[in-house]
């Protein structure tokens, strides 16, 4: 069965990244397909939790609610003996992992975008890829046939074993351990504390996630327990736990058991011509520490907004390809992080394991370095901000995560920041008294949504002016102090992110998939010019 010809943007993958960047597409009024190659939603979930600033760009389009009502909050992981990981100390409405099974997430996303208008086609498999400057052709096959789908653009998020990524010669290079850890849904007689909990030690780790019901998600590695085909016995399992917790945590009722591969790899590129990556398809790393999804997610919320751009003709020069400047390096860093802590948690001299106990305790032992590790795992940490970048003195400066404030409206009741983002517009909070800069932004029509405060918040000492990307990081920032020359910045800011004033191309308004794009297509002749994040 073919699906409605000439979309916008093909999504290839209905896993939660996917999901999540078809609902960023069709919510900026984009036309997006997702194609599936299951035949069904998996019931079973690698992926257990949401960290807080996951939750928090979700929460920017609406999502989180839903989500915090399947999930379980749990506040603290315990990495060591005698330390522990507060995440109720962070500055965030979502101040806990939300433990939520991925099927669950995946629920959620899916319905959002069901509800938007987005089709998803499952059972179709993605075999053949060929693109010019002013598409992308698709092979599609399923059970009732076979027959080409065209887009201006393909995304692909499907995972670790990518068709899109292969079919577009993106290279894929990295390493897998030799190591093959257990993944358990099971019940425990003796369970361990009601937290996360990570153990490691003797050539082992283990962490356990709390997820109601009895149930505790397992997930345990030996070095001297190499990849084997053989399945995983409630035996088994006992028998590594045992030696991982030092006494018999008597698991029984097993859910699920599954052997599966670490691998630690990115993808050369993130975009090549109208074909760019997402998600688990651009960046495979040890699960220790449950980043991967977060880490896909958070992907798919900075490239929607961008494509969204892209495809309507208003990005700017560079905006598109901004992307890869922005995650990749993210996705770096978390590879490097996980990739240490895999080989630490591992090793097998009982020195190591000593002096890393007593190094982790003694850190974490201090509440300033215990916050900085949860703002880091949860997230809140991450952002696109330069040293040295302008506005580094201010509270806020450009690249950097904007917090969910309340925000008081002149003439109207105080209002929480995320809940002005739900249509993925830029926000623009004008503090100064006359509201000269919300002024300005009405010559870029429905881009921008401007908020008059007219007075200074506690929360940004020193601003006078924030412009908001719709990922929730800000793009431009301004001090209180020469107000007479702020109306010039924030044009200039506009245009940097905004691209030239006059109403944005409405999205409907094109010939074909291919033609529409060649009427547009003159954007992607400029992408060797400065991105916006290099001249932020």
């Amino acid at each position: 069965m073919a699906i409605a010809p000439e979309q916008s943007v093909i999504v290839v993958g209905a896993g939660p990244t996917g999901l999540a960047l078809a609902c960023e597409l069709a919510a900026a009024g984009v036309s997006c397909t997702v194609l599936e190659r299951r035949l069904a939603p998996s019931t079973q979930s690698r992926a257990m939790g949401l960290y807080s600033r996951t939750m928090e760009v979700l929460d920017l389009r609406g999502h989180a609610d839903a989500l915090v009502a399947l999930g379980r909050p749990v506040g603290r992981m315990v990495p060591a003996r005698g330390a522990r990981v507060d995440f109720a100390e962070l500055d965030t409405r979502f101040p806990s992992l939300n433990v939520i099974p991925q099927s669950r997430t995946e629920e959620v996303l899916q319905q959002r975008a069901l509800d938007l208008g987005v089709t998803i086609e499952r059972d179709a498999e993605v075999y053949g890829l060929t693109q010019d400057g002013s598409g992308v052709t698709l092979q599609v096959r399923t059970a009732d046939g076979e027959w080409e789908e065209s887009a201006d653009f393909v995304v692909g998020c499907d995972g670790a074993h990518s068709a899109v990524r292969e079919l577009a010669g993106i290279a894929f290079r990295g390493r897998t351990y030799d190591i093959a850890p257990i993944l358990a849904d099971v019940r425990l007689r003796k369970p361990p504390p009601d937290d996360v909990l990570v153990v490691s030690g003797g050539g082992g780790v283990m962490v356990s996630v709390p997820y109601g019901d009895g149930l505790y998600r397992i997930a345990v590695a030996r070095r001297d327990r190499p990849w084997t085909r053989e399945p995983v016995t409630l035996e088994e399992l006992g028998e590594v736990l045992t030696r991982a917790l030092g006494f018999d945590p008597g698991p029984y009722e097993p859910e699920w058991l599954a052997r599966f591969k670490i691998h630690q790899r990115i993808a050369d590129q993130y975009r090549t011509g109208r074909v760019l990556l997402a998600g688990d398809a651009a960046h495979l790393h040890s699960p220790l520490g449950g980043q991967g999804l977060n880490l896909g997610i958070q992907d798919a919320v900075n490239l929607g907004w961008k494509l969204a751009a892209e495809v309507q003709g208003w990005a700017p020069a560079g905006l598109l390809d901004s992307y890869e400047t922005e995650r990749r390096p993210q996705a770096e860093r978390i590879l490097a992080a996980t990739d240490r802590a895999t080989r630490l948690a591992t090793a097998s001299s009982p020195l190591v394991t000593a002096l890393r106990r007593a190094a982790m305790a003694r850190a974490l032992s201090h509440r300033r370095i215990r916050k900085a590790a949860g703002e880091a795992i949860s997230g809140l940490r991450t952002g696109y901000a330069r040293r040295g970048a302008p506005g580094a003195r201010l509270s806020v400066r450009a690249g950097q995560r904007v917090p969910d404030l309340t925000v008081p409206r002149a003439g109207g009741a105080p209002v929480r920041l995320y809940s002005l983002m739900r249509d993925g517009r830029f926000l623009l909070l004008d503090l100064g008294e006359d509201g000269r800069c919300a002024t300005v932004t009405e010559a870029w029509g429905s881009r921008v949504s401007p908020v008059r405060v007219g007075a200074p918040l506690p929360e940004l000492p020193g601003v006078g002016a924030l412009l908001v990307r719709p990922d929730g990081y800000a793009a431009w920032v301004d001090g209180t102090g020469d107000a007479d020359g702020r109306e010039g910045r924030i044009r200039s800011a506009l245009h940097r992110w905004c691209g030239e004033e006059g109403p944005a191309p409405h999205p409907a308004v094109r010939e074909t998939g291919r033609a529409g794009a060649a009427a547009r297509g003159a954007a992607t002749a400029a992408e060797q010019e400065p991105s916006p994040v290099e001249q932020a």
